[in-house]
């Protein structure tokens, strides 16, 4: 479930997705389909890749943020059936677990405001 009351909750802005570039590769596992996707949220961006990871698969982030450290607290992940949250280390980088395939929706914590990346497709 996501947290925030709706005010203080933004859309992130898509800027570049991997798939749609012509030299895009594809690993096929249990999880396939991995990606890279840069979105704008506010002054800062994300940049994320799913990456293929066992029997499940990882979402790997870094908060990028100009001339200062990042701001984002912690980011969850949430999936069809569940919620999953890890912090934001001093660099802005974070690794999300997932277990499942489907649509998810990754919430962006920056304290006074909440940025929602939709449409992260694990396939």
């Amino acid at each position: 479930m996501i947290s925030n009351p709706p005010s203080s909750r933004k859309e992130a802005i898509l800027i570049m997705d991997s798939r749609n570039l012509p030299s895009a590769a594809v690993r096929c596992q249990n999880f396939h389909g991995t990606w890279s996707k840069l979105y704008k949220a506010g002054d800062m961006y994300l940049d994320l890749s799913l990456k293929a990871e066992g029997r499940g698969a990882m979402l790997v982030g870094q908060v990028l943020v100009e001339a200062q450290k990042p701001v984002a607290l912690n980011v969850t992940l949430h999936s069809p059936s569940r919620s999953n949250t890890s912090p934001v280390n001093e660099y802005g980088n974070f690794r999300v677990s997932i277990q499942e395939k489907g649509d998810h929706v990754l919430e962006v914590d920056l304290g006074e405001e909440t940025f929602l990346v939709r449409g992260l497709e694990v396939l």
